[in-house]
């Protein structure tokens, strides 16, 4: 059984040992397979269990973009995705946010006072 079996989904995505790995479901459609296939993570198999990763060497900003753009071409597609918390609470995150980082908005404007006459 799959990680995506267990959280009843058909990807799911999760870090581990360093890298990105992306389970489907036992017995993915080759559609889904190819499509993975086609967002540049390598397929792996050992006897039945099939999974893809972001390929060996990438550091961790390119990973992380990579999840970033299959994700939502995965879930456009109609699958359902799964993503563990934890990939995203690298120091390539961190930085994405210090980066994008809003201004706090403008304090509100206090009431004008009514003068009466």
């Amino acid at each position: 059984m799959s990680l995506a079996d267990e959280y009843d989904v058909d990807v799911t995505f999760y870090h581990r040992d360093g890298t990105i790995y992306v389970d489907t479901r036992t017995g993915a459609s080759e559609p889904l397979l190819a499509l993975l296939d086609n967002l540049g993570l390598d397929r792996h198999s050992a006897l039945d269990d099939v999974w893809h990763q972001v390929p060996d060497g990438m550091d961790e900003i390119a990973m992380k973009s990579m999840a970033d753009r299959a994700a939502p071409l995965l879930a456009r597609a109609g699958y359902k995705v799964d993503i563990d918390t934890g990939l995203f609470g690298g120091t390539a995150y961190r930085a994405a946010q210090a980066a994008h980082r809003q201004p706090p908005p403008p304090a509100p404007r206090s009431a004008r006072a009514h003068r009466t006459r």
